[in-house]
């Protein structure tokens, strides 16, 4: 299992480090909510007992997907991969695994367009909201009761 990686030429002119490259990772696939379920079905057994069982299943699960440079998409939750910074270099020759440094997971929740209205040139208004955060309300803490 690996990281995939590939160099990348910075391409935004206002960017001090122009023109020079740095690695970014590359996902070799994208994992569904139902391989997720069929792999957990073979590690693990779905009763309520189990249920602790089944939770640690599906992070090694996904833990292992991660390590081989693949998105896990969880349906109602959003996708996980693998990100990092990487110091860039002047050509893609010089771009090596020792520049890859700040590994961290990143997590993009999946989002619904919520339709508000129709715009004067007939397209459609609104905003995007996170599943996970849908129906949410507001409240500040320092308004007055």
């Amino acid at each position: 299992m690996s990281i995939k990686f590939k160099p990348t030429q910075i391409a935004m002119p206002q960017s001090p480090n122009y023109g020079k490259w740095y690695a970014k990772m590359v996902p070799t696939g994208t994992i569904t909510s139902k391989q997720l379920a069929e792999e957990v079905s073979h590690a693990s057994t779905v009763t309520q007992s189990d249920m602790l069982a089944v939770l640690w299943s599906i992070a090694e699960v996904i833990r292992r997907h991660l390590l081989n440079s693949e998105i896990v998409h969880v349906d109602g939750l959003g996708s996980l991969r693998v990100g990092f910074r990487a110091r860039a270099k002047d050509s893609p020759d010089d771009v090596v695994a020792d520049d890859i440094h700040g590994l961290r997971i990143v997590m993009t929740p999946e989002r619904t367009f919520q339709q508000t209205g129709v715009s004067h040139k007939q397209g459609r208004t609104g905003h995007y909201t996170g599943e996970l955060i849908r129906g949410v309300e507001l409240a500040n803490i320092n308004a007055p009761t």
